[in-house]
């Protein structure tokens, strides 16, 4: 299978895991790793201050959690080819990945999951997801009035995680098609869910605290 999945008669591009980086990694996890269930990993190539970054990111099976609420553990690998041979990838914390899906089943993953990026209530989180969109129109004006999100207050955004700040609210985090992220910190008004607060980061800047 492995032998199929790396055979390649071209030369990887720049922005594709190459053959060798990606039997590198089959060689890794198939000796560290559970090797139960079909193994799927999607590698991505990023070059960050001229310096070109591979990762491989593996999912687990989704699990079905608060009606329609479901869960995905996944786990993110970084390479470094400076590294001894038997020491070149390492494991990130793992992560979840969450969404909603109306049916008894929670099915393929879908194209744009959530990552969940601190420990929320699974009721909270539901909420959060299916109320994002008004809270992030809501938070438009906040965004006007801070420095850091008023030049991408107008973009389009997508959620992409949930959070926690440090004063324990919950926080939405979106990304636009430039990859600048704005974070909605949200508290609850009675019975509905309002934004609190509005910090912006640039596309530069995102990425480095991704990593």
């Amino acid at each position: 299978m492995m032998a199929a999945m790396m055979t390649n008669a071209m030369a990887a591009p720049a922005t594709m895991a190459t053959d060798k980086e990606q039997a590198s990694f089959f060689e890794y996890y198939s000796g560290s790793h559970a090797t139960g269930g079909l193994l799927r990993p999607q590698f991505a190539v990023t070059t960050i201050k001229g310096k070109r970054r591979v990762t491989a990111t593996v999912d687990g099976p989704a699990q079905r959690a608060t009606l329609p609420l479901c869960r995905q553990p996944r786990t993110v690998f970084d390479y470094d080819p400076k590294a001894p041979k038997d020491k070149r990838w390492s494991e990130r914390a793992p992560q979840q990945l969450v969404w909603v899906h109306h049916q008894t089943q929670c099915g393929a993953q879908p194209d744009t999951p959530i990552r969940l990026l601190a420990p929320l209530p699974e009721m909270e989180i539901l909420m959060l997801i299916q109320q994002h969109p008004t809270l992030l129109n809501n938070a438009r004006l906040l965004m006007a009035g801070n420095t850091s999100c008023a030049p991408s207050r107008s973009r389009g955004y997508r959620l992409t995680g949930l959070n926690r700040a440090k004063d324990g609210l919950p926080v939405l985090v979106f990304e636009n098609a430039i990859q600048e992220e704005a974070r909605i910190a949200v508290r609850r008004s009675r019975n509905e869910l309002v934004a609190w607060s509005a910090d912006c980061t640039s596309a530069e800047a995102s990425r480095q605290g991704n990593r």
